[in-house]
């Protein structure tokens, strides 16, 4: 970890050292024929020897433009507009000096010694989309699409492969405009080749936004993948077997064709790594949390088609497969504080889970006219999951050295469908900007489970009876949901806009549960326990009416004001020999937004319901430990929400992204605890007052210019939070207050694609404190550090280094506080052209892996240590083949 902490110090200063630019470049450009600014013309400064782009801005309304912080070296400025021909220029500054160009004239008829013939323009701003030339950014033979992103300009891709941009983060990736895997955006960045693509676009999603009225700082990126023309027809594979020690295995497939309209793809894979195969092109890291908790096998499939039928109507299919078998086991050890008692319980879980998920998506959007879109949406999806959990725990306090020994068994299975659906209607009515939207959703999700419950309790005190249960519960569920919207947008002059939107709902979601005791004699399940078994029916319908006005001030000011009128009737129906509980509500609920530059404030508010399940008026007795019981005089829960959002980004591929936001509660619902000296317990839920809840979250980024052949990023995260909880134990009411902060540092350097190092850290201080209540305080911290190496050296061989470290000190006695996880690999390339590549993996060399969690809930203190993956040696095969141009 020092190590890990020294590296990032001296990158930073070395950044640091380097950031000391100064240069600057400005101008105005101007048409020649009538000496009108230009806007919008991209502005590149490039580096004259290799071309790379070193920054770029675009023109204002006045057509002028500043660059700074430039190095200051000879450079060649590129000035680019849509309609004129492109304009080259040598720059040479001198120390400290402001070069200022002043008015540049574009026209047909340029100079000839100014303009270059053929001139590659790396990066084009139309609007709201930056397009980035994709052969102006050199990679290694064989790169992926990943690898291209990492070059441009204001992209970054962390270890895991996500992808933000400026910033902001990437919701989907298309290919020449069409949906790819838009659940999982790395099926193409790590699948498709870079040298396919010519154009990378880049620009905001407002797809399901055509007025814009979502804020800018909450839209997220679009990227958009323009193939070649040689590769516009054709197929594209990828195959993986690999075989390792401790029967370690993983295998994957992907396929891909592309024919003029029709764009179909095929990935699957199987494996039992765990998430641990860092060194795969589907895994470029395991990040800064280290290694996984849970063992797992897993076998997934999907298959995405997508269709244009003329230039009015496309459809977009997904089709996913997905099976986890998850093996958990794990020990915990709990310190509950109640008064001058301290409850202590040491356990052991095995777990034993299956899951298997199925799902079809379908996309269909049609334009009639360039006024008009219709989107239909339906998912069909299926679910089937099984468990079994063995837990053995021990209890005692500071006072009885040995309360009660509990064995636990619970094991059963369950299915559930879903269908969905999404049917929108947009319309521009005039080109006045009035707009009228129509929506309607549904959603149909019966589910079905049983469960049996296996416990043995043996108790050493007499105040509490040693019990067995053998219990079977059935429970089938269905949720349905509809609703119905409409929406009107409506620009009342220039300044002042109007927003009207209606909408009703229904929600209608039935449970009956089923108990039963075992005849211990017959071995049967035909004792049925009626206080523990239920019927419960809600019916919610909801009518909302939302008008909100938007003001454009001056400059880039705007104030917006809403205020939703909220009717809502639910009905309750409990067990037959319980009272339904009919409630009708009114609300008004006021919004506001205040945007400023770059600085957006907000408030909202909201209501949540209680629970059918709170609301009960019976007491269940689950066991001698635990018993239940409802609350029918539950308030809902009144929910205040303040935020402010800042976010930036400069010319020198800097950004900057603050927000804040306080959630103050009323009626807030809390389980309230009775518990005896030999730890039975009684739970309810009531209402209190006095929630709340801040959080701090800042996000900056730097690209630096490349210097020597070096290229640097670093961000940096910081998120703060302070809660304030209420709770009540054995009638003793008290506060919980929380303070977290999480500090997070990722610097990256690479060497000419030769040699490249990332690093990252992260260290997390937590404090708890108790108020009106005598429980002690608690604090700690926690460090995680990563550091990764890559070395392409010599020729056709890939060198590869991962270390991850983690430290807690305030764990359990038993536990580990430190964990260090050292994986290494070996790659080379082979056969034509490079296509074939073996490696030798080499997972947790010192075979040191541990996975642990320590965390303070109410008066409760947590510990828990996972038994994780351990030390593999894995040996792979990789195979790209494709067929193009044909």
């Amino acid at each position: 970890m020092r190590l890990t902490i020294l590296f990032i110090a001296f990158i930073m200063l070395m950044m640091a050292a380097k950031g000391q630019n100064h240069g600057i470049i400005k101008a105005i450009v101007l048409d020649s024929t009538d000496k009108k600014p230009i806007p919008y013309a991209t502005i590149s400064i490039l580096k004259p020897g290799d071309s790379s782009l070193v920054s770029y801005t675009v023109t204002d309304n006045n057509g002028g433009f500043i660059l700074r912080n430039l190095r200051q070296e000879p450079s060649r400025l590129l000035i680019s507009h849509v309609g004129y021909p492109t304009m080259h220029l040598n720059i040479i500054f001198k120390k400290e000096e402001i070069i200022d160009l002043g008015k540049i004239y574009l026209s047909a008829k340029v100079l000839q010694e100014v303009i270059v013939k053929g001139e590659r323009v790396p990066v084009i701003i139309k609007k709201d989309t930056i397009e980035f030339d994709a052969e102006a950014f050199k990679t290694r033979p064989n790169a992926v699409v990943e690898d291209l992103l990492r070059k441009l300009p204001g992209v970054q891709v962390d270890h895991d492969g996500h992808i933000s941009v400026n910033g902001k983060d990437i919701s989907k990736i298309k290919v020449d405009g069409k949906d790819f895997f838009v659940n999982d955006p790395t099926i193409a960045t790590r699948n498709l080749d870079a040298e396919m693509i010519a154009k990378v676009q880049i620009y905001d999603n407002r797809e399901n936004d055509p007025d814009h009225l979502i804020p800018d700082y909450q839209v997220t990126k679009i990227i958009n993948l323009k193939f070649k023309k040689l590769f516009k027809k054709g197929s594209l594979s990828k195959f993986i077997a690999a075989a390792g020690t401790q029967d370690k295995y993983d295998g994957n497939v992907f396929y891909s064709r592309f024919d003029k309209n029709l764009q179909i793809a095929a990935t699957a894979n199987s494996n039992n790594l765990s998430g641990t195969g860092i060194f795969s092109d589907d895994n470029h890291g395991q990040g800064i949390s280290g290694g996984p908790s849970s063992l797992v096998k897993s076998t997934a499939g999907s298959v995405n088609f997508d269709n244009s039928y003329g230039k009015n109507f496309k459809i977009n299919g997904v089709y996913e497969y997905l099976d986890n078998i998850t093996d958990n086991n794990s020990a915990r050890q709990t310190q509950q504080f109640i008064s001058d008692t301290i409850f202590n319980s040491n356990s052991t879980n095995l777990e034993h889970q299956h899951a298997n998920i199925q799902s079809i998506t379908l996309k269909a959007e049609w334009n009639p006219d360039s006024a008009t879109i219709l989107k239909y949406a339906p998912k069909f999806s299926y679910n089937y999951n099984s468990n079994n959990n063995n837990v053995n725990s021990i209890n005692s306090t500071n006072y009885i050295p040995l309360l009660n020994q509990n064995n636990s068994n619970n094991y059963g299975s369950g299915s559930s469908i879903q269908f969905q659906h999404d049917l929108n209607y947009y319309h521009k009515i005039n080109k006045k900007g009035v707009s009228l939207s129509l929506s309607n959703s549904l959603n149909i999700n019966p589910q079905n489970n049983i469960n049996f419950n296996n416990n043995d309790l043996l108790s050493y005190v007499a105040s509490l009876q040693s019990d067995t249960l053998r219990r079977q519960a059935k429970t089938t569920n269905s949720n349905d949901a509809e609703s119905l919207g409409a929406a009107l947008h409506y620009p009342i002059n220039k300044k002042l806009s109007a927003d009207i939107s209606v909408s009703g709902s229904h929600d209608r979601n039935a449970g009956d549960l089923l108990t039963y005791d075992q005849d211990l004699k017959t071995g049967i399940y035909d004792i049925f326990l009626q206080d523990q078994s239920s019927n419960l029916i809600r019916n919610d319908l909801q009518q909302n009416v939302n008008p909100v006005f938007t003001y454009q001030f001056k400059g880039n000011i705007s104030l917006k004001a809403g205020l939703t009128t909220r009717l809502e009737q639910i009905s309750n129906h409990f067990n037959s020999y319980s009272n339904n509980l009919n409630q009708h509500f009114f609300y008004l609920l006021p919004s506001a937004e205040l945007h400023i530059d770059k600085v957006t404030f907000s408030y909202g508010n909201n209501v949540r319901q209680p629970s059918i399940n709170d609301l009960q008026p019976i007491t269940i007795v689950y066991s001698p430990l635990f018993t239940f019981i409802g609350n029918p005089n539950l308030k809902p829960i009144r929910v205040h929400n303040w935020s402010v959002n800042y976010f930036n980004f400069t010319q020198s591929q800097l950004f900057l992204n603050l927000s804040s936001n306080i959630a103050v509660e009323t009626n807030t619902i809390l389980r309230e605890q009775t518990i005896n000296a030999v730890g039975a317990q009684v739970t309810t839920p009531v209402n209190s007052k006095g929630r709340f809840t801040t959080n701090i979250y800042v996000y900056a980024g730097k690209r630096f210019k490349k210097t020597n052949k070096w290229q640097i990023n670093t961000t940096t995260g910081i998120n703060g939070a302070v809660g304030h909880n209420f709770f009540e134990v054995n009638q003793q009411s008290g506060y919980q207050n929380t303070q977290n902060i999480i500090l997070n540092e990722q610097v990256s350097a690479n060497w000419n694609d030769v040699f490249e190092i990332r690093s990252a850290y992260s260290v997390n201080y937590a404090i708890t404190k108790y108020q009106l209540i005598d429980l002690k305080s608690t604090s700690y911290t926690t460090q995680k550090s990563l550091l990764e190496m890559d070395l392409y050296l010599p020729k056709k061989y890939t060198w590869n280094v991962n270390y991850a470290y983690s430290y807690n000190p305030l764990v359990a006695q038993g536990f580990r506080q430190n964990s260090n996880l050292l994986s290494l690999s070996f790659a080379r390339h082979i056969q034509k052209k490079d296509k074939g590549e073996v490696r030798i993996t080499g997972y947790d060399l010192l075979n040191q892996n541990v996975s642990s969690l320590h965390y303070a809930s109410g008066n409760t203190i947590n510990d828990i240590q996972y038994q994780p993956i351990r030390r593999y040696f894995l040996f792979t095969y990789t195979y790209r083949f494709s067929d193009f141009g044909k």
